[in-house]
């Protein structure tokens, strides 16, 4: 880092004199990309460092040839149960649970390799005998952090769907002692594995009759990734982007588990001086540099005026066993500069001086960090405050809905709130639209351009089509089953029935951070919802006109009588960022919707 800097800057030096301002500029460019990408590359390395400390076992359910040999349920149990069953199959594609669970199990492999971790697989192909109780002792005895069983479910009825995780109970009378690591480790999987997929979460199934469970003496689970006596689940589990949704998911879970473990290892190891130490920190006058170059925790040093500086000395922080002959100098600074680390000093305002000795006892780091994130987050405290301010100001229904994809700083003003949806409903559409041509429901080339006209000019005749051809009840399934709660789509575009289409701005907020991520549906159709309707949008008057010329952006918007809203994606120079704003029984409020995107604009960009 510290070359790249210094080679940027010689550069500039030397090329001052004969570049322009423009020249200059883009040499800066440049050593920012440089910079950002060597500051990822060693984050990434540190994380594969830290993961390298872990050691994940991964059992593909099942093999290629069941075994009906006879085993003990668990150690020193009378009761037997069959040493590996045959599992399921696909009613759909005829795959069966095996070929899936060690398709699924290889990919969760490689991804967890890339990262750092020490990965331990069962089987590796289907052509293997080893028992439910064997695969247990061989995570026992590589002594996993996790050991993830990977199976799908069955089922009489074709309509049962959903994932679930299965642990032990708290009384289990072989390993009772994991419970608590094991249920919390199904919990973290299944949330992160449904929440990455859209698979409806069943629940965690806590139960002693499972011999690959019952026999380990690590933290187990054994995630059933959906119902294969679904067709449409199981075609999903076939695909190989899903199930690549799929590893992604799990493996959020698997890393949210070991985070609590590492914070758990932490606390437990600290030592009981720890917090003491923090509280020795030295304060120093800059007029003596030598005791603040000393000093190993922290030292305060303070720019004083000549004569305070002249009568101060060096005052010591009292140790911790007389709290009270704590005391801080008065003093006239015109800043002070907090070495938080040897050779890592930072410039602090008063506010963050009062606030270090206010958590005596506290590591300056974690306090540093504290006020950090304060102080950076005070122009987005301001902002949401303006916005509140003003919307308060405006008759009739409003919500706005506001995150930077930077920071992840939200801001939301009832955005969680049912409301008109207008065309806003049409991004909704379009992601069942897109889920039924990607499982082979519609053939996305009979519809054309329909899908793309439906959102860059709002097109309602395209927009009855793509209804009438995937059914509004699926509408409604889709966001229901993708979490966008406030959505439901009740009557075709003008129709009007005595109902209206629904939507919230955190609904469509969410939707289009998906986009961007190309986690709407699938990539294809996030990438053909963003380029050929969000980009290609030519009504623009609303969010897109309160921002400066030449900066891009993206949007859908909507409108009916009293309603107006618009959904948007906002490249600006500071950050991209997402803004929602929606009104209602307000008569026409561009002008208002302009003012609240330029508001907002500005308070990202000052």
């Amino acid at each position: 880092m510290t070359g790249v800097i210094a080679a940027v800057m010689a550069a500039l030096i030397s090329a001052a004199s004969v570049l322009g301002a423009a020249d200059c500029s883009q040499i800066i460019q440049e050593a920012e990309v440089r910079i950002q990408q060597e500051e990822l590359l060693a984050q990434e390395q540190r994380e594969k460092e830290e993961a390298s400390a872990f050691l994940i076992a991964i059992d593909p359910g099942h093999q290629g040839h069941a075994n009906l040999g006879q085993e003990p349920i668990g150690p020193g149990a009378s009761s037997t149960k069959n040493k590996v069953a045959a599992g399921t199959s696909g009613r759909a594609t005829g795959v069966p649970e095996y070929q899936l669970t060690l398709d699924v199990s290889l990919k969760l492999r490689d991804v967890l390799l890339e990262k750092g971790y020490e990965v331990l697989m069962i089987r590796e192909d289907n052509d293997v005998d080893i028992s439910n109780a064997e695969r247990a002792k061989m995570a026992n005895e590589a002594e996993a952090d996790v050991f993830i069983r990977i199976h799908a479910n069955g089922s009489d009825s074709s309509s049962a769907n959903g994932a679930m995780t299965i642990c032990q109970t708290s009384s289990n009378p072989y390993n009772s002692e994991y419970y608590v690591d094991s249920k919390r480790l199904s919990e973290l999987v299944l949330d992160a594995y449904t929440e990455e997929t859209g698979i409806r979460s069943e629940r965690v199934w806590e139960t002693d009759t499972m011999s690959g469970i019952n026999w380990c003496t690590v933290p187990v689970t054994i995630l059933e990734l959906g119902y294969m006596t679904n067709p449409d689940e199981d075609r999903k589990m076939q695909d190989p982007d899903f199930q690549d949704d799929m590893v992604r998911g799990i493996v959020s879970g698997i890393e949210a588990f070991l985070e609590e473990k590492k914070a758990e290892q932490g606390q437990n190891t600290a030592e009981p001086d720890a917090a003491s130490t923090a509280n020795t920190a030295e304060v120093a006058y800059e007029t003596e540099p030598d005791a603040a170059s000393t000093a190993v925790t922290a030292e305060i040093a303070y720019e004083t005026e000549p004569d305070a500086a002249s009568t101060a000395a060096t005052a010591e922080i009292a140790d911790e066993t007389e709290p009270d002959a704590v005391q801080v100098p008065e003093h006239t600074e015109r800043f002070m500069n907090v070495r938080i680390a040897p050779g890592f000093t930072m410039a602090l305002s008063s506010y963050t001086f009062n606030k270090l000795f206010e958590n005596t006892g506290t590591e300056l780091q974690a306090i540093y960090e504290e006020i950090k994130r304060e102080e950076e987050d005070a122009p987005m405290a301001e902002l949401e405050k303006q916005l509140n301010d003003e919307i308060a100001k405006l008759g009739g229904k409003w919500s706005l809905y506001f995150k930077r994809l930077d920071t992840g700083r939200v801001i939301g003003i009832n955005a969680g709130e049912k409301m008109i949806a207008a065309s806003l409903i049409k991004l909704f559409v379009a992601g069942e639209f897109y889920t039924q041509t990607k499982n082979g429901k519609l053939s996305e080339e009979n519809y054309g351009s329909k899908p793309d006209i439906m959102i860059n000019v709002s097109d309602n005749g395209a927009c009855n089509t793509l209804i009438n051809a995937v059914g509004m009840s699926n509408v409604n399934e889709f966001a229901k089953k993708n979490g966008y709660k406030a959505t439901q789509l009740n009557r075709r575009m003008l129709e009007f029935n005595g109902t209206e289409n629904y939507t919230s701005a955190k609904d469509c907020g969410v939707m289009l951070e998906k986009v961007l991520a190309n986690k709407y549906v699938s990539k294809h159709a996030s990438e053909r919802i963003l380029e050929k309707g969000l980009k290609a949008q030519q009504r623009r008057s609303k969010i897109p006109a309160g921002v400066p010329s030449g900066v891009k952006t993206a949007n859908k918007t909507g409108e009916l009588t009293n309603v107006d809203n618009d959904a948007a994606i906002i490249w600006s120079p500071a950050c991209t960022y997402i803004l929602v704003i929606m009104s209602s029984n307000a008569g026409n409020r561009i002008p208002e919707i302009v003012k609240l995107s330029s508001m907002v604009y500005k308070g990202v960009n000052p």
